[in-house]
């Protein structure tokens, strides 16, 4: 990111991508699958470096929320239409038809990159031999900025819960019909897709931390209503189940987009690289333990609820340690000043 920017890091991420997806197409056995699925990987954790960085580049301060609201929904939007695009071939040609899928992939990724480089994205000026660079050490002492790190990642563990936890309860634990994993899954998707962009504009006077807090607020309130699903009677059960997937789903919009903004305005400017690096565990360190805890967990629902539950509410503590503590004031010394974090 230092080294070439952001731009070229976002056409070699998609090249990543695309070699990657071809050598699903070599896959006979473990190696060749774990380089492919490597390289995916690391195409991946490059562009989420990269494009936040990049949207810095092109959006003033007062666009970015707005910006990182409209990226998020073009990203999800485009992730629920492959979902069902891949569902469907796999239903009309089986294994031909992931193939398919799978050379579609390398293509779209390709395109991605031809655009990338066609795109004029400003160059920030680097800082001078006499500032100091950044680097991912000073951003993990950087108080606020890990506060936020914190914050994000324990949070993250609520978006497994429509697409890995519902399914296994519903399915496995309640013998639900396996019909009502799809409809939490689509419901995650068109209300992100129809609710990101007008909602963010509803919310774009609030302040970033009241955006962040009612988020994690409503995470919780999704959580509490996951842990009555097992005690509800059996035909309501998939209804409440679709529930949790739209309040999580709510949250989820408002906090990813608001958390990028937050972050990249922490970071030094022009010197952000290291800095995203760093912000974008948020969204996969839960991806990586997340599924296997839940599968264990599953043996114990109630004990396996708490749990997120803690990691929600220890989400909110770190977003409150983080905050700057605001100076007082001399009572007798009005000021029209209004914090805002």
């Amino acid at each position: 990111m230092q080294r070439v920017g952001p731009q070229s890091c976002l056409v070699i991420s998609n090249a990543l991508t695309a070699l990657g997806y071809g050598f699903y197409f070599l896959g006979t056995n473990l190696i060749t699958i774990g380089f492919a699925a490597f390289m995916v990987m690391l195409g991946d954790r490059l562009y989420g470096a990269a494009w936040p960085t990049t949207v810095a580049r092109v959006a003033t301060d007062d666009e970015l929320a707005r910006w990182f609201s409209f990226v998020n929904f073009l990203k999800t939007t485009c992730l629920g239409i492959g979902s069902i695009a891949s569902t469907t071939l796999l239903a009309l040609a089986g294994i031909k038809g992931l193939g398919v899928a799978l050379g579609l992939n390398v293509v779209s990724s390709m395109v991605s990159a031809g655009f990338v480089l066609r795109a004029r994205i400003p160059k920030t000026p680097r800082p001078s031999q006499t500032e100091q660079r950044s680097t991912p050490g000073r951003a993990l002492r950087d108080r606020r900025f890990m506060s936020l790190v914190v914050s994000q990642t324990l949070l993250s563990a609520a978006w497994l819960i429509p697409t890995v936890a519902l399914p296994l309860l519903l399915v496995e634990g309640l013998h639900q019909s396996p019909f009502w994993p799809t409809v939490v899954v689509a419901v995650r998707y068109g209300v992100i897709a129809l609710l990101q962009v007008p909602l963010a504009e509803r919310i774009s006077s609030w302040s970033r931390s009241r955006i962040l807090l009612n988020a994690i607020a409503l995470a919780g309130i999704a959580i509490a209503t996951t842990a009555t699903i097992s005690s509800a009677p059996h035909s309501a059960q998939g209804g409440v189940a679709v529930l949790v997937g739209a309040l999580l789903a709510t949250a989820e919009l408002v906090s990813k987009p608001t958390a990028s903004v937050a972050a990249v305005r922490l970071a030094p400017r022009g010197d952000e690289g290291p800095y995203m690096a760093v912000f974008q565990l948020t969204g996969t360190v839960a991806y990586a333990v997340g599924p296997a805890v839940i599968g264990f967990g599953m043996g114990n629902p109630s004990l396996l609820w708490l749990g997120l539950g803690c990691c929600v509410a220890a989400s909110a503590a770190a977003h409150v340690l983080g905050r700057p503590h605001r100076p007082q004031r001399n009572p007798a010394t009005p000021t029209t000043e209004r914090s805002t974090s």
